[in-house]
């Protein structure tokens, strides 16, 4: 079993995701009207995944290519979240719908998988620290990924700069 990460029972996970719907109001949608369907906590900064130049509404854009590599998304991702956490501490790692687990970033392996990937390819992922001070939520639809928290945020801009390119959204007001 890979050390960086321990599952979790819906029980153990109940707090995580009460916070989610509660804090953030997490509402999932397909429907581009209705995105991103949560509140976006302040401080927060949204980069955009997609190819751009496409209707966000489109069949075209929901099943299109992205515009940055997953794999890319998960070393920076690895690198902030290193930045922000001590060796010994986890983040909780959230799949919705889907098993949940305690993740340490400083355990993982640059070659080992990952159950629940930061990059929202398919569904709802999120990446919260156990307070909740600072955190990701990749939008598979909208192909969008927020991140919270100044720590984070200076973090994740730290280490992917010249890969997430277009913010859509800071602190929840669009840009684009």
């Amino acid at each position: 079993m890979n050390p960086a990460w321990e599952a979790l029972s819906r029980v153990a996970d109940e707090p995580a995701w009460y916070w989610v719907y509660d804090v953030l109001g997490f509402s999932p949608s397909t429907y581009s009207h209705a995105w991103p369907g949560f509140r976006e906590p302040e401080p927060s900064v949204t980069w955009d995944l997609s190819p751009g130049g496409l209707d966000r509404s489109s069949a075209e854009f929901r099943l299109g290519p992205y515009a940055v590599d997953e794999a890319q998304v998960a070393g920076i991702s690895l690198q902030a979240l290193r930045d922000c956490v001590e060796p010994d501490e986890w983040v909780w790692a959230l799949h919705w719908q889907h098993q949940s687990y305690r993740f340490w970033p400083h355990r993982v392996g640059e070659d080992q998988g990952w159950p629940v990937p930061v990059f929202p390819k398919g569904d709802y992922h999120l990446f919260l620290a156990q307070d909740f001070r600072f955190g990701t939520l990749g939008h598979p639809w909208e192909r969008s990924l927020c991140v919270f928290g100044e720590g984070l945020i200076d973090a994740v801009s730290r280490h992917g700069d010249g890969v997430l390119k277009t913010v859509l959204r800071r602190n929840g007001t669009a840009l684009v």
